[in-house]
């Protein structure tokens, strides 16, 4: 997609606005907030990036675009935490359980990726909304360093072409639903 969001360079913002360089100096609070509601975006847009690439495969960017919106953040919290209750042995749906493991195990990226997304929307939130919040540097630059990893946690997934992966992806449109219409 020629107007895709340019996850590295999310990154590369997030670690400017928190300071990553900066020596002494402490970075504003609002860029400290901003920093860590950049790096749950980039986490998210390349999250929706993938989703888009497997769904749309060979079609025009403004299919990918369309696509693109289908993808919402609260789907996505549910599919992480279903990946992060099936991590942990407690209770998802059984038909979940079948799609986002094998046998009951999960990957370990995907399972780094699942409560990455659900702390650093939660961080995100915080920054964005609490008006109490004091962001530290070294808190935002964990935030920014997380989202990074999880990023590359999920470009190995799509690497190794893991189906847990794909099926996280496809339940992040709308899993919830699908699961109670069963």
């Amino acid at each position: 997609m020629s107007g895709s969001f340019k996850v590295d360079d999310y990154l590369r913002l997030a670690d400017q606005m928190a300071g990553r360089s900066a020596g002494r100096k402490r970075p504003m609070s609002a860029h400290l907030r901003r920093a860590t509601s950049t790096a749950y975006y980039a986490l998210f847009h390349e999250l929706v990036g993938q989703g888009t690439r497997r769904a749309v495969r060979g079609g025009s960017d403004d299919q990918r675009r369309t696509v693109s919106r289908w993808y919402a953040h609260g789907n996505f919290r549910q599919t992480a935490r279903w990946v992060s209750a099936i991590a942990a042995k407690t209770s998802a749906p059984d038909a979940v359980t079948l799609l986002l493991s094998s046998n009951g195990h999960v990957d370990a990226d995907l399972a780094l990726l699942a409560r990455t997304f659900t702390t650093l929307q939660r961080e995100r939130h915080t920054a964005d909304y609490d008006p109490d919040y004091k962001p530290t540097r070294f808190d935002t630059l964990g935030h920014v360093t997380s989202a990074r990893l999880a990023v590359d946690a999920a470009r190995r997934l799509d690497g190794a072409n893991v189906q847990a992966f794909d099926m996280f992806l496809l339940l992040s449109l709308g899993g919830e639903r699908m699961v109670r219409n069963t």
